[in-house]
């Protein structure tokens, strides 16, 4: 008797546990999704305030734009040297080398697509590469999502001016993602 007893008893906290977790993990999607929807409305609400300031937005230095936007996301300038455009089976990227050795990627491609096309060996579109884009250590490459939403008001359009400038192309997407690659040898991963 006692034995069943414990058995019911184990089976409740077991099946307490399940639903506790299967509660959080709903509760845990609704809040994504509800900072997802705050994202997209503040996104939109940006942009229909500054519709009529836009027309006059111009770039005219774009490694200067982009120094100020990585120092705004890495919390000291990066101090730029060079900007170089890399493309490679549809995808594309700005590689910026800074004076101490570390390199900045900008790139409009989303990064989980970045960091699939970065994992196959041998396969992926940069196989080829002695390094990769993203270093040695792809996934654990420090980014920064940069939009409307977290590099000023007029991100997009100056994003799109710079990016043109820079590589000859269009900008095909409203926000970029940084990734910060340690120098060779700097013993950071």
């Amino acid at each position: 008797m006692e034995f069943f007893l414990a058995t019911a008893v184990l089976f409740a906290i077991l099946l307490l546990g399940a639903l506790i977790s299967a509660g959080n993990e709903r509760q845990r999607k609704a809040i994504d999704g509800l900072r997802e929807q705050a994202e997209r409305w503040a996104e939109q609400d940006i942009r229909i305030k500054r519709e009529k300031l836009a027309r006059q937005i111009t770039v005219s230095e774009p490694l200067a734009w982009l120094e100020k936007v990585a120092a705004e996301s890495l919390g000291s300038a990066p101090k730029l040297v060079t900007v170089t455009p890399w493309q490679k089976e549809g995808l594309n990227a700005l590689v910026s080398l800074c004076q101490d050795g570390r390199r900045l990627v900008f790139t409009p491609i989303p990064r989980e697509r970045l960091l699939k096309a970065l994992k196959v060996k041998g396969k992926g579109a940069l196989s080829g590469m002695n390094s990769t884009l993203l270093g040695d250590a792809p996934k654990r490459a420090p980014w920064f999502e940069l939009s409307v939403v977290t590099s000023g008001m007029f991100f997009d359009i100056e994003a799109a001016q710079t990016w043109q400038a820079l590589t000859g192309e269009p900008l095909t997407a409203g926000r970029l993602t940084m990734y910060e690659i340690p120098a060779l040898g700097s013993g950071k991963k």
